[in-house]
């Protein structure tokens, strides 16, 4: 029988440890992951900052999460965590096939870097638009999902950075997801609407407060004057 604990990030205040579910999309990915395959889970909630738990510290060094605990097998990074659970626990049916290993990688990515410049009409409107477009393009052709007719990890990945994005542009940068976008409209719509993503989902403005507190923005970057 698995003995799992999961490591992500506490809502800010909770203390650490903390039974209340931060906004990081790396630690929703993982939690995903873990409904989706049915498996039975203990989750706990370590707040950002240099004041982590002194027995948490000396499992994971480092202090970055999230983190697995399998047992007395530590594992770090989403992505690692990710490649554990399909070899250990999914039979590799969470893989993503070679050839789509890459799509959707760049949102993200690029949604951070606008973000930071803190500027509505930065280069990276246009770079970001024009990876939507692409996403949008690839689901037309070989969706409804990243790799077809199922989720896979790339999927439980991509998701909650997507809201991410959604959220934090149309507070700060008076962005919205392009409507004719269909594809992508429906994807999020699709994912968003699992009952793995509504059980691990966490608020708009923890969200809004999250980007606003990692970049130091003001409450609107949109209506800020030149």
């Amino acid at each position: 029988m698995s003995d799992l604990e999961f490591f992500g990030k506490a809502a800010p205040g909770t203390g650490s440890p903390s039974k209340e579910r931060g906004d990081c999309p790396f630690t929703q990915r993982v939690f995903l992951e873990l409904e989706e395959l049915g498996l039975p889970y203990t989750a706990t909630y370590i707040q950002e900052g240099p004041n982590k738990p002194h027995w948490f510290m000396v499992k994971n060094p480092s202090g970055l999460m999230p983190v697995l605990r399998d047992g007395e097998t530590w594992i770090q990074d989403s992505d690692k965590i990710a490649e554990y659970l399909d070899k250990h626990y999914a039979g590799n049916t969470l893989k993503i096939p070679v050839e789509f290993r890459d799509v959707g990688d760049k949102i993200f990515p690029i949604f951070t870097k606008w973000l930071q410049s803190k500027d509505p009409g930065s280069p990276c409107r246009d770079e970001f638009v024009e990876e939507l477009v692409g996403f949008d393009r690839h689901l037309q052709n070989h969706g409804p999902y990243i790799a077809g007719e199922r989720p896979t990890d790339s999927d439980f990945a991509l998701a909650p950075k997507l809201r991410h994005a959604r959220v934090a542009l149309a507070h700060f940068m008076d962005f919205q997801f392009p409507q004719e976008l269909g594809a992508v409209q429906s994807y999020m719509n699709r994912m968003e609407s699992r009952e793995s993503f509504e059980k691990t989902n966490y608020p708009d403005e923890m969200i809004i407060q999250g980007w606003r507190t990692k970049f130091k923005l003001p409450e609107k970057i949109a209506n800020v004057p030149n």
